[in-house]
């Protein structure tokens, strides 16, 4: 006979240890690896039973048993990452919390005792919240401040499908925003899905946010999220949620999958381009002013340090998956090129040279700016036929 699921029937299986976590594997679009898995809690009663979440969950919201879960949750994750971790220390595990579990510090301080105590790292693991957590503001923004700053990721949940926007999203210490399945799904139905989700995953970049897509249920999709940019899939394309020993085996015995981060290039040569341009414009603002301004008092003032701008960011961390490359060690070096050429242009226009030199180094910058995005024009091309190859295959 099916459970009745209710308050009392909650309690009764978190005291007996009825709830188990499964992992649904996450692999990285930039190099085809296995990088993370989401920990789904399950109920399986003493008869077998698989109860799902949608079932339980809704119930132990309406009371503070949802907190309880929570905590449980990351309490077993604890003891499963033991088992994870030493067969593949890369992987980090996320976890779903709600909005309540920020209404007090019992979570956070759950959680900090763990770190302190290294019973885990925070590279480890990851946290997931709606944006149910926005309703108590002030005390929840607190919360995910105090994991944030101990170096704990935090994930905006299912975006896409609440009123939250990007915007709000700054507010907030979120590091990844993870794209809701609907949306996902619907994007091989017309061209203004897709336009919405490459735009979104696009905002999420500028704001330095990366994106994880669940619900990537063929080949087809996955590649579309490839070219877009995105940087995490998760779906039952690539694996069902699995049980422990499951998922174990799951990652010991997996294969890559194809790695073509086209869409990474992309939005490197976008973040180019709009560094040069506010190159430009910090440059008029610098000739024209009456004031005699340092670049620290300039607003907005375009990063100088190679190693530092958006694309730097890039080439250096994704980047470096290209090193077989030739064309990569040559970007560097144009790169290398661009920035000191950028700075010569602010001294310029800080010490109000004439117009005609100001336009002549403007004129040089754009041009070294051309042979970047030829270099990534390279690269890119390369990519699409390395794997035009591996699909002839």
């Amino acid at each position: 006979m099916a459970i009745q699921v209710t308050t009392e029937t909650i309690k009764k299986a978190l005291i007996e240890q009825e709830f188990k976590l499964y992992y649904q594997p996450k692999v990285s679009m930039v190099t085809g690896k296995l990088c993370g898995a989401e920990a789904l809690i399950r109920w399986q009663t003493p008869e077998g039973e698989i109860i799902p979440p949608d079932q339980f969950i809704p119930v132990a919201e309406q009371s503070e048993l949802i907190c309880e879960i929570t905590q449980y949750v990351f309490r077993q994750l604890i003891i499963d990452y033991s088992l994870i971790g030493a067969i593949n220390e890369n992987i980090k595990v996320s976890f779903n919390a709600s909005g309540k579990d920020f209404h007090n510090d019992h979570l956070t301080t759950l959680i900090v005792n763990a770190i302190n105590s290294k019973l885990i790292e925070p590279h480890q693991f990851e946290i997931e919240v709606t944006e149910t957590v926005l309703i108590d503001e002030e005390h929840a923004k607190a919360q995910l401040n105090t994991l944030s700053n101990l170096g704990v990721a935090i994930a905006m949940d299912d975006f896409g499908t609440g009123h939250s926007g990007l915007v709000e999203l700054t507010k907030w210490p979120f590091s990844i925003l993870k794209i809701d399945r609907s949306f996902v799904v619907s994007i091989n139905k017309s061209n203004k899905e897709r336009e919405i989700l490459q735009a979104t995953i696009r905002m999420a970049h500028q704001l330095s946010m990366d994106v994880v897509a669940e619900g990537i249920e063929d080949e087809a999709t996955y590649r579309v999220l490839q070219e877009y940019g995105c940087k995490t899939a998760q779906g039952f394309w690539i694996s069902k949620p699995l049980p422990l020993t499951q998922f174990v085996c799951f990652v010991r015995d997996y294969n890559d999958l194809s790695a073509m981060p086209i869409g990474l290039i992309y939005m490197a040569q976008l973040d180019h381009i709009q560094w040069k341009k506010n190159i430009i414009d910090t440059a008029l603002f610098l000739h024209s002013s009456n004031e005699n301004r340092s670049l620290d008092n300039v607003r907005g003032c375009p990063q100088l340090d190679h190693k530092k701008c958006k694309l730097g960011q890039w080439y250096y961390n994704e980047g470096a998956n290209f090193k077989h490359i030739p064309v990569y060690a040559q970007l560097e070096k144009v790169h290398c090129e661009l920035h000191q050429i950028g700075a010569d242009l602010l001294q310029l226009a800080q010490n109000k040279c004439s117009m005609e030199t100001l336009s002549s180094a403007i004129q040089q910058l754009t041009e070294k700016s051309m042979s970047v995005l030829y270099d990534l024009q390279l690269l890119e091309n390369y990519l699409h036929i390395d794997q035009y190859k591996l699909d002839d295959k």
